[in-house]
Parts: structure tokens; sequence; C-alpha cells
């Protein structure tokens, strides 16, 4: 099994200023790896901290230390050249990360510097994955447009909770569709604002993407949200949000499609 979003992080390191978050604990890879042995997990995505900002040193160090089962999600700028992509490449990058929670505006994400990023990631086969506020996913669209990158919505796409929010949301990723893929990651219920629609929302996503464009994460160790969330809580949660014979695609051969992972290694 595969989980796709997780963090490691050590206690020290600086966080970028404005920070909305930075725990006082250090993530270590080995802590989330035992995890994986009492849950049967084989392989795992880090997900860069967005309290690093776009340093991703200490997730690459920990990819290095197991590359065959790690894949990383890096945080760049818009400026970040060929160069700097290949390194990213070559230390088991396979896709970068918008993370757009308290970003008022999302119009500097349509710039031609990004689009160039884009083009660029493309043309590697990564993908983008995004994390909007509550119910903004349709503001992002417009910094999609033109570029046929495959999007991985963080968080059920965080759709809100009101229903003009919601409609608007699924309205978005409709027309996303015809443009490119779209995929999901089912995690951090806790994040949504009404943790009680988990489920309904993955039958949404399952309706719309379809089973093979949906994937799992823990969302270790739960930023934020340390008292809410355990492993053994977020697969029991995943077993009711999905009916068994999906359960197999999303905890493998989706992620290990999306995220380059051969069920040999």
């Amino acid at each position: 099994m595969i989980d796709c979003h997780a963090h490691v992080f050590s206690a020290d390191a600086p966080a970028i200023a404005g920070a909305r978050y930075r725990p006082a604990y250090a993530a270590r890879l080995e802590d989330w790896k035992e995890a994986w042995r009492e849950y049967e997990i084989t392989h795992g995505v880090l997900v860069q901290p967005s309290f690093f900002g776009a340093n991703n040193r200490e997730m690459l160090e920990a990819i290095a230390t197991d590359p065959r089962h790690l894949r990383g999600v890096a945080v760049v700028d818009a400026g970040i050249n060929d160069s700097q992509l290949d390194h990213l490449d070559a230390g088991g990058v396979c896709a970068i990360r918008w993370n757009l929670k308290g970003v008022p505006d999302y119009r500097a994400y349509a710039s031609a510097a990004w689009r160039g990023v884009l083009a660029r990631i493309h043309e590697r086969g990564w993908h983008l994955e995004i994390y909007v506020d509550h119910g903004r996913l349709a503001a992002i669209e417009p910094a999609l447009v033109g570029s046929p990158v495959a999007v991985v919505f963080d968080h059920f796409g965080n759709p809100g909770v009101e229903e003009a929010s919601v409609r608007v949301t699924f309205s978005a990723v409709e027309r996303l569709l015809d443009q490119r893929e779209v995929w999901v990651k089912l995690s951090a219920p806790y994040r949504l604002g009404a943790i009680d629609d988990a489920e309904w929302f993955a039958d949404r996503w399952l309706e719309i993407a379809g089973p093979t464009r949906l994937v799992w994460g823990s969302d270790w160790p739960y930023t934020a949200f340390e008292a809410n969330a355990s492993y053994g809580l977020m697969l029991r949660a995943l077993d009711r949000w999905i009916e068994p014979d999906v359960r197999d695609a999303v905890l493998w051969d989706n992620a290990a499609r999306l995220y380059r992972f051969k069920r040999s290694d």
C-alpha cells in the first residue's frame, strides 16, 4: 500500500518568514516508517512542509535514504530553472505543490513565469498538487488555462461546507476534466471544516473523477491536528469512504501510476 501524503522535518530548521505554523517537534522518517510496518504500508510520498518554503533539502535527504520506496512533492519558486528541476527529478520528486492556504489572491499563479514552470514539469511527466482554502478551488482555474498538466487536489479539494461553494467547486472540476487528468487525495478530513462530510465528498469525487483517479494519504504527522488523527483512524476512515473493490486501486494501482512506483520494488 502507498501513503501519498506525509511530511518529515527536523525540530530546529528555521521556518520561512510568515509561516502559519511551525511544529516544535521533529517528524522523523523512521517514526513514519514504524507506522508503515503496523499497517502494511510499503511506499510513501513526502510532501514539502509549507513552513520550509522552497528549501526542499530535508525532504530530499529523506528520500535519498530509500529512493525505491519514497517519492517527493516539492515547493518551488516561479523562477526555478531547468537544472534545478533536473536536480529535484533525480532526487525522486515527481510533482510540485501550490499550497494556497491563506493566500488572498491567486492571480499571481496565472503569470507567464508560472505558466512556464507548468509547461516544464508537464514535459517531465510531473503533476501539480494544489491545496486551497475552503471552497476556493474554482479560483485557481484561470491559472491552469492553456496548460495540460495533470492536477491533484489535496485533502478532498477542500470544497467548503456551504452548498454554493461545493457546487462551484465540482463545476470547476468538471471543466478541468475536459482539459487534463484530475486526481484527488482522500486525506485529512479534519481540515474540511466538517469531518462528517468526508464520505459524501468521496462519493462525489468517485462519481466525477472516477475510481482510477483517487489516492489516499495519511497526512502524517497531522500538523496542527495532532490530537485529532492517527494512522489507524485514517485507514479506517478510508474504509468508510470507499467500497472494498475500489480500495486496492486507491491504495496501490492509482498511486503507483501517479508517483512512478513499481510493485517489484
